[in-house]
């Protein structure tokens, strides 16, 4: 069996070209099938054994108003890609998620809820829980 190290998450300082407000103004949700076990735009449902289900619930113009929260209060990891940051924490419907930036157009994002043993450090208590609470 394989073993995987957790994940050593942080937010860090900003590493950003742009300002938080225009980084966030520019990012987008755009899922991924393998979170989903219903349609979506993200495409047909493919959910993987091991991946969190994302709630058919949570309308995608929240997920995006909590993911360019998220980033213009700079809840971000310090590693960039494209000129976004790597990782974002942000708070939607009392829960705490990650989104990823993926590998194809720049800005665009997928996420998944994390367990409490799994958030971030946040040594400047950016992560404000009564966001998206």
């Amino acid at each position: 069996m394989r073993h995987r190290r957790p994940k050593r998450r942080a937010i860090g300082p900003w590493n950003g070209d742009a300002s938080p407000e225009n980084t966030a103004s520019r990012a987008r949700y755009v899922g991924s099938p393998e979170h989903k076990g219903h349609p979506s735009p993200a495409g047909s449902p493919a959910l993987r054994s091991d991946a969190t289900p994302c709630d058919p619930r949570i309308e995608w113009d929240d997920i995006n108003a909590a993911l360019q929260e998220a980033i213009r209060r700079r809840c971000t990891s310090a590693v960039f890609e494209q000129g976004f940051p790597k990782y974002v924490w942000g708070w939607l419907d009392g829960h705490l998620y990650e989104a990823r930036h993926l590998n194809g157009p720049a800005g665009t994002y997928k996420g998944y809820r994390l367990e409490e043993v799994e958030y971030p450090r946040d040594p400047e208590e950016r992560l404000d829980r009564s966001i998206g609470a």
